[in-house]
């Protein structure tokens, strides 16, 4: 897929903008605060109706405005897509081909990204939350019923967090509530399970290539019941054994929401023996090896990549520039101009196309 243009109304510092971009590495360079992150951000804000950025939403709105507008074309080999998000403080309103949507949801069908941003480089050493959310986005964007099992696993979860609160719990609903998890729990095992061996596969070419050299890198998934056979069995066995902690503490204390992984390089773990520069590389090798596990070309996401050549060498630089050719498209932001096709000086709210 390609993101043929995008038009921007309120949206961060600019009051209107409006980029068409191409197939293969779009660079977008200005001096930090110019805007340049805004406009990526923009782009994702397309595919996930959110932010990689804050949590606040409504932060997204420029200044002194009360509604933000992003409209874009987003092209296939058989057809073109036109995805818009209006957004003010009663919440957001999609349109693809100008018909309502009502699940954010909907957009991953028609458009997906790939983000690695500074902060991804902390990534192991961050709290389980943060992984499980990578795990949970990367997933859902491949896969309708993993998306829609984990909703509802997630309110079955809810429901029974809130029974475990009451004075006088009704001890027959905690055990549906129960089974339901189990079941759903299944499927999400399956799926991460799939996926992470999937990216084993990949990680360790994709490294080599970014970085020249060989490592034997293994993303180490830790899961709540690592038994296919008798997953259901043993999942129950562990929810009778939790339960009295359960009530203690008024929350369900087992089951895939608490899953994590990490990463072994050359089997010492990252987040303990790895350098910060070594973090970065093996995570922006995770986050590209992503881009492989759809064969579909109309399937691939657009690659994002803000502010990545700033902590590289030349040498790294080159590499990595080299390896993203392969790709359908790219966006990466950086501070200088660099030898590309493509780039967009951002530069007083405006963006200047130069082109080759």
């Amino acid at each position: 897929m390609i993101l043929e243009s995008i038009d921007l109304i309120n949206f961060r510092n600019y009051k209107e903008l409006s980029l068409s971009f191409k197939k293969g590495i779009n660079y977008i360079f200005g001096n930090n605060g110019s805007g340049k992150t805004n406009i990526v951000e923009a782009i994702n804000f397309l595919s996930y109706g959110r932010s990689f950025r804050t949590n606040t939403i409504l932060d997204l709105i420029k200044i002194n405005e009360n509604h933000l507008l992003v409209k874009g074309t987003i092209k296939n080999s058989n057809k073109t897509n036109k995805v818009s998000i209006y957004l003010d403080k009663d919440g957001k309103k999609i349109n693809i081909d100008n018909s309502k949507v009502f699940k954010i949801s909907e957009l991953l069908k028609y458009f997906n990204t790939i983000v690695f941003t500074p902060n991804d480089v902390n990534l192991m050493k961050e709290s389980p939350n943060e992984r499980r959310y990578f795990l949970n986005l990367l997933i859902s964007r491949l896969n309708n019923e993993y998306r829609n099992t984990l909703s509802n696993y997630e309110k079955i979860l809810k429901s029974r967090n809130d029974e475990l609160k009451k004075d006088n719990i009704d001890i027959n609903l905690i055990k549906a509530l129960t089974y339901q998890l189990i079941d759903y729990s299944y499927v999400i095992y399956n799926y991460r399970k799939k996926y992470i061996d999937k990216l084993n596969e990949l990680i360790s070419l994709t490294y080599e290539k970014i970085n020249n050299k060989t490592k034997d890198i293994k993303i180490i998934y830790k899961p709540f019941i690592d038994n296919l056979e008798n997953y259901k069995k043993e999942a129950l066995k562990l929810y009778n054994l939790s339960y009295k902690e359960d009530l203690n503490k008024k929350i369900t204390t087992k089951g895939v929401h608490k899953e994590d992984f990490n990463i072994e390089v050359d089997n010492k773990d990252i987040s303990k023996f790895g350098s910060q520069g070594e973090n970065r590389m093996v995570i922006l090798a995770l986050k590209l090896s992503t881009y492989y596990l759809k064969n579909d070309n109309d399937s691939k996401p657009v690659v994002i990549l803000d502010d990545v050549l700033s902590e590289l060498d030349k040498n790294h630089e080159q590499l990595l520039i080299k390896y993203l050719n392969e790709f359908e498209q790219v966006f990466i932001t950086g501070t200088g101009n660099i030898n590309l096709s493509n780039t967009y000086e951002v530069k007083d709210n405006q963006v200047i196309l130069s082109e080759d």
